[in-house]
């Protein structure tokens, strides 16, 4: 038993994956007789936007008058905003008591952090009574621990190369593992455009007799920095929000639309829906954007359009990305870049991050977004990168 929650989250966040599959976590849920399934689940996937997606159909459900459960990973500002309903977060005091209830079950059943956050995500949502859920997977698709619900609706909302050690070296390879959450007779959601991509999704729809649904990304409008656009019949205006939010909030439109929540509550709900940490302007010209891979960072540069010029930006990234590249394309666009690092195991350092580019070194990460708030002048500082970072960064102009 834990006395406090500061312990509880030290020893929880060492639990690693020992056993590979879903197997173990699965029979574990099946031995308390599989709670999961008293659950109304929406479940979404993909390399980049999921968590905006889940966001917006967490928004929009709860402006209709639900009760809503919501999971997403990783944790922006500490370990407890992974488990939300109405989009406030699990408190200590409840979290700690769900740790020590299901303590017995970790050696037991091998499980390793996401599992047992999964696991807590389930018990908490059944004793609040909660309308929907709304899950994010972690990682793919097949083999995440979100993976052990029946949702009524599930969606994708793209597939490019990420994670490659793990979900395959190609798109088609990728486009299973995160295709592996559509389930026997329930409709699929997508803003995927690739064909190759949508070839694998058809067939897994095809197999499992569930209809296939992709929603086209509208045609956009932009006036004083704000989107508009219309999709299945709903008008939206998205402010201080990325073009890229275009694609999520469209998505989301589709799935809600399935669920037969009425326009208003779509429209009103998206467009007053936040995210922290995409595209947010924690303070004035100054905006945070967890881009942690390559179409992130095309999808961020996107919407950079609209900002004040100079543009400064504010990087870095672990080590197992293709950070290069991501540099590449920032460099080619930001009248300056920043290269900073962090302190997380996983966190490349600047000076790796930097070599063969002509940017500027600053390996404090606090003095980094002095520099770029200084040099920005009267433009615009963008800070990107690793989700940790921008958890990091967050804190910092937070203070």
């Amino acid at each position: 038993m834990f006395d406090s929650i500061e312990i509880a989250l030290e020893i929880l966040m060492l639990r690693k994956n020992t056993v590979y599959g879903l197997d173990h976590f699965k029979k574990c849920l099946e031995d308390m007789g599989n709670p999961q399934n008293k659950l109304k689940c929406i479940h979404i996937a993909g390399t980049n936007g999921k968590g905006s997606t889940t966001n917006y159909i967490r928004a929009v459900l709860q402006k209709a008058g639900n009760k809503v459960g919501s999971f997403t990973s990783p944790h922006l500002m500490v370990h407890n905003d992974r488990i939300r309903i109405n989009d406030k977060m699990i408190s200590d005091q409840v979290f700690l008591k769900y740790i020590n209830d299901t303590h017995d079950l970790w050696e037991k059943y091998e499980l390793s952090m996401f599992e047992i956050d999964m696991l807590i995500s389930i018990l908490y949502f059944i004793d609040e009574d909660v309308d929907y859920v709304v899950y994010e997977v972690g990682l793919g698709g097949t083999l995440d621990a979100t993976n052990v619900i029946d949702p009524l609706v599930c969606g994708i909302t793209n597939v490019d190369f990420d994670h490659m050690n793990i979900l395959g070296n190609t798109l088609e390879a990728i486009a299973s593992q995160k295709g592996g959450i559509i389930k026997e007779g329930k409709p699929l959601f997508t803003s995927e455009t690739k064909q190759e991509v949508l070839d694998v999704f058809k067939e897994i729809c095809h197999k499992k007799s569930a209809s296939f649904n992709q929603v086209l990304l509208p045609e956009v409008v932009v006036n004083d920095g704000s989107y508009h656009f219309n999709v299945s019949g709903v008008d939206l205006v998205l402010t201080h929000q990325g073009r890229y939010q275009v694609s999520n909030a469209s998505l989301a439109t589709g799935i809600l639309k399935s669920l037969n929540i009425n326009d208003e509550d779509i429209k009103v709900g998206i467009e007053n829906a936040s995210w922290a940490g995409r595209f947010e302007e924690i303070e004035e010209h100054v905006f945070l954007d967890g881009a942690h891979n390559i179409l992130g960072i095309k999808q961020l540069i996107a919407s950079t359009q609209i900002l004040k010029r100079p543009l400064v930006g504010v990087f870095t990234a672990l080590g197992d990305k293709s950070y290069q590249e991501m540099i590449d394309l920032l460099e080619a666009h930001f009248d300056e870049l920043i290269i900073t690092q962090f302190d997380f195991y996983r966190a490349a350092k600047a000076t790796d991050l930097a070599k063969n580019h002509k940017v500027i070194i600053e390996e404090d990460f606090r003095k980094a977004i002095d520099l770029g708030r200084t040099m920005k002048k009267e433009g615009s500082l963008v800070i990107t990168g690793s989700l940790y970072f921008i958890s990091e960064a967050r804190a910092y102009l937070q203070e």
